[in-house]
């Protein structure tokens, strides 16, 4: 059998017509790069095991094994060597709150996988970032780009690393007022569920015929319609007093603390990206009650009602239900005007008042540059 050696044909070894010295160069400069990177990044060799960890950082394998696979890498043997110094201070820092008692086993799993999570989407959106300024600012392939990323990100990771500490005490505290501010509004409320203990207006936004668009594009365009798209409702819901849950591509799920601000938040999303000639259009559903949050999202009957009412939504059209519509009446009387009204059985759900939407000019929140 021949193998990539044997071969004399230039354009058989890869994409890009690559001759063996340039692939082998290549190879050397991606792998420097690559050490250059872990030993900036880790400071330190892998000098631990598992077995170091319970017998030196009285670490119970256990812990060990589901903080690795809470920051999401695959599970190692014992007396495999892995760990940094690092590694083995950062894992017993937090094992040591499960020993003396401070926190349950269940929440030392659920905070790890949180900054597994957070932190590897954020590398991604970090390293891609680089890529697409490469892209964009030097006209390099996208090869060429995410070479230019390996060798740059040692000179960004101290400024990432204190951007990332300084935002993540920001929204500390923005997070901490908040639930401050919740436990003063529910000691004079009259609803005691502690099931849902949060009252909160929940919208979907999704964009029309998505699917149908990413077909007939090619993968740079769709990638600036999610960057459009993402950029515009992330603004839009900021400046509307709103919180961001997630986005998935098409999709963004949004919090408001009162039914006028989510509806307020609704229709300036749809208003806004009407005026964008690169995006279709936006269906948006949102609905006002009780639900609860874990693991960085929100859940209950609501976001469920929430999410059907976005499906059967037209085109540019915001629809909720009627329970929110006489709420937002009430709260911000002649703010917004009700352009359609029926009812329809939502699966899972029932039957259900809905009401179409539209907005006073006085309620749109003007995205800002």
């Amino acid at each position: 059998m021949s193998t990539v050696h044997d071969r004399e044909e230039p354009n058989a070894y890869v994409a890009g017509d690559a001759v063996p010295n340039e692939l082998n160069e290549r190879f050397a400069r991606v792998r420097g790069a690559i050490g250059a990177l872990e030993r900036s990044l880790l400071d330190g060799e892998r000098e631990y095991s598992r077995r170091d960890l319970e017998e030196d950082f009285n670490v119970d394998r256990q812990l060990s094994t589901d903080y690795w696979r809470g920051l999401g890498f695959s599970n190692v043997a014992f007396d495999t060597t892995v760990f940094t110094e690092d590694d083995a201070e950062a894992i017993a820092d937090l094992a040591a709150l499960v020993n003396d008692g401070t926190l349950s086993d269940d929440a030392f799993v659920t905070i790890v996988r949180g900054l597994g999570f957070h932190m590897g989407r954020l590398a991604m959106w970090l390293t891609e970032a680089l890529v697409d300024d490469a892209k964009q600012r030097h006209g390099m392939s996208d090869t060429e780009a995410r070479m230019r990323m390996l060798e740059s990100v040692p000179q960004f990771v101290e400024i990432f690393e204190h951007q990332a500490i300084h935002v993540f005490r920001r929204q500390m505290s923005a997070y901490t007022a908040r639930a401050g501010a919740e436990i003063l509004r529910t000691s004079t409320s009259e609803w005691d569920d502690d099931s849902l203990p949060l009252p909160r207006a929940v919208g979907f936004a999704d964009l029309v015929q998505f699917t149908r668009l990413a077909q007939s594009i090619d993968g740079i365009e769709l990638a600036e319609v999610i960057r459009d798209f993402e950029n515009l409702t992330r603004d839009v819901i900021s400046d509307g007093g709103g919180r961001v849950v997630k986005t998935v591509g098409d999709e963004v799920m949004f919090l408001a603390d009162t039914p006028e601000d989510g509806v307020r938040i609704a229709l300036s999303i749809s208003e806004n990206i009407k005026r964008q000639p690169s995006l279709p259009n936006v269906r948006v559903g949102l609905a006002w009650g009780n639900m609860f949050s874990r693991y960085g999202d929100v859940f209950g009957p609501k976001v469920n009602l929430a999410a059907r009412l976005e499906g059967i939504a037209e085109p540019g059209a915001v629809v909720i239900d009627g329970e929110t519509a006489d709420l937002v009446d009430r709260a911000f009387p002649g703010g917004f005007t009700r352009v359609a009204e029926w009812t329809e059985e939502l699966h899972g759900i029932g039957e259900t008042a809905i009401v179409r939407v539209e907005r006073a000019a006085a309620s749109l929140i003007e995205r800002h540059s």
